[in-house]
């Protein structure tokens, strides 16, 4: 059976891909130490003895912080900039979540390498040319998953009707009841959301809607299987997983018809490398390698990246799959600053999140974790508020201790719980879910 996919470079086998990737990455090497004033700098004479893709451990990491002064440094794209400003056609924004927005500048030969990676995600996650699709992400101040991805489905051939997240609620669930788009895409917060409160703004449940396909991404949480089978439930559709980063073009990693973990997407663009987040080495890419992240372009003109460190920790999950692509497959924890270390033991936040969402109806899946330490990691109980359904949190005396006792079990963690009534808790909107919040004082 002949595979079905967007690109036939998503079945090469390991060795072909292998084999094209070094010879994209020896020209790609040449061009960013030609080009770019940053590398020339950090590398230096390394740069001469870095031969192959496996050469690549020689080199330095790039971070987040490094990219931040390389803008400062020169503005308006910064020092690691590698191509000419008049050939540059699109400036796209981080979220910023972690600190000043990062400037993403591409060329027109950017431009495609995103939207063939973006493309074959989209695919992946099921949407096919001339589906109608509501885009719920964000579309304000240059987000990267905004009109990116609105360029991504339009190179697919989709339809898209690109209300955005700022459209609000009501808007976007009219909109979704009058013009009945068959696809939807949005961050696993907004999704559930809009899939709650369809019943007060229509009159109806969003299973009765028409939206059969739903692509979520931009906060960890929809591998975890109780968020996903509330979304499921709430629609009456399919809903697949995807992740990226602004640093890279949107989106290249995205779960297939099995829906058991995220394939790599972005071959022929993307080198990827995953480390240990203590000891910096990097790992070998097989079956349950746990560890963060590391990208190094292999075809970007404008703002090349090389051993950039995204913060994403991962689990392999599988190295092939029945759907014929050869991208191993991966399932993500969250980001390596998200990560809590209580008493010694590490958790995510989305891990708590599934722990809340599974004890629906009684909750209604919101929780804020309130830290009251400096850093990541307490030998106290973490502080949960946890919303109730309804008005009334006396009407679930033994709530908070059952989710303290389930998180206990679950997840190895003690807690501290308070209820507070439903609607206490912000609603997603333009931004993306903060399930922690830290005291200022």
């Amino acid at each position: 059976m002949v595979p079905d996919v967007y690109d036939e470079i998503e079945t090469l086998p390991r060795a072909e891909l292998a084999a094209l990737h070094e010879d994209l990455f020896a020209d790609h090497l040449d061009y960013v130490m030609a080009h770019s004033a940053f590398y020339r700098q950090k590398f230096g004479a390394a740069a001469t003895g870095v031969d192959s893709l496996d050469r690549l451990i020689d080199l330095p990491f790039t971070t987040k912080d490094e990219v931040r002064e390389s803008l400062l440094a020169r503005p308006p794209l910064g020092l690691h900039a590698a191509a000419p400003l008049t050939s540059v056609v699109q400036i796209q924004s981080s979220s910023g979540t972690t600190g000043m927005p990062t400037f993403v500048a591409a060329t027109a030969e950017d431009i495609r390498t995103w939207n063939s990676m973006g493309a074959r995600v989209f695919y992946a996650n099921g949407f096919r040319p001339r589906d109608w699709v509501m885009h719920a992400y964000a579309m304000g101040r240059g987000f990267v998953g905004g009109l990116v991805n609105v360029e991504h489905l339009r190179h697919l051939g989709c339809c898209v009707i690109p209300l955005g997240a700022e459209a609000g609620t009501e808007r976007l669930l009219g909109a979704i009841d009058h013009l009945q788009p068959v696809a939807m895409c949005g961050t696993p917060s907004m999704v559930s959301h809009l899939g709650t409160a369809a019943p007060d703004v229509l009159g109806k449940p969003a299973s009765e809607l028409s939206v059969r396909k739903i692509s979520v991404g931009g906060e960890p949480g929809a591998g975890e299987p109780a968020i996903r089978a509330q979304m499921e439930a709430l629609w009456a559709a399919e809903v697949r997983d995807m992740m990226g980063g602004a640093d890279f073009g949107s989106t290249y990693w995205a779960e297939c018809d099995e829906k058991d973990g995220m394939h790599l997407c972005s071959q022929g663009a993307l080198h990827v490398e995953i480390i240990d987040p203590a000891t910096l080495e990097s790992l070998p890419i097989e079956e349950g390698t746990t560890g963060e992240l590391v990208y190094t372009t292999l075809a970007r003109r404008a703002t090349p990246l090389i051993r950039y460190r995204m913060g994403d920790l991962v689990t392999v999950s599988a190295m092939g799959c029945r759907c014929g692509r050869t991208g191993y497959r991966i399932k993500a924890h969250g980001r390596t600053d998200d990560m809590l270390i209580v008493r010694g033991v590490n958790v995510f936040p989305a891990a708590i999140k599934e722990v809340v969402v599974g004890m629906r109806p009684a909750t209604t899946g919101y929780l804020k974790i309130d830290l009251d330490f400096p850093g990541h990691s307490t030998s106290d109980p973490l502080k949960l508020r946890v919303e109730v359904a309804g008005r009334d949190t006396g009407a679930f005396p033994s709530l908070a201790v059952d989710i303290e006792h389930r998180i206990q079990s679950m997840l190895s963690v003690r807690t501290i719980v308070s209820l507070v009534s439903e609607g206490a808790i912000e609603r997603p909107g333009v931004q993306k879910e903060r399930l922690v919040e830290r005291d200022a004082g």
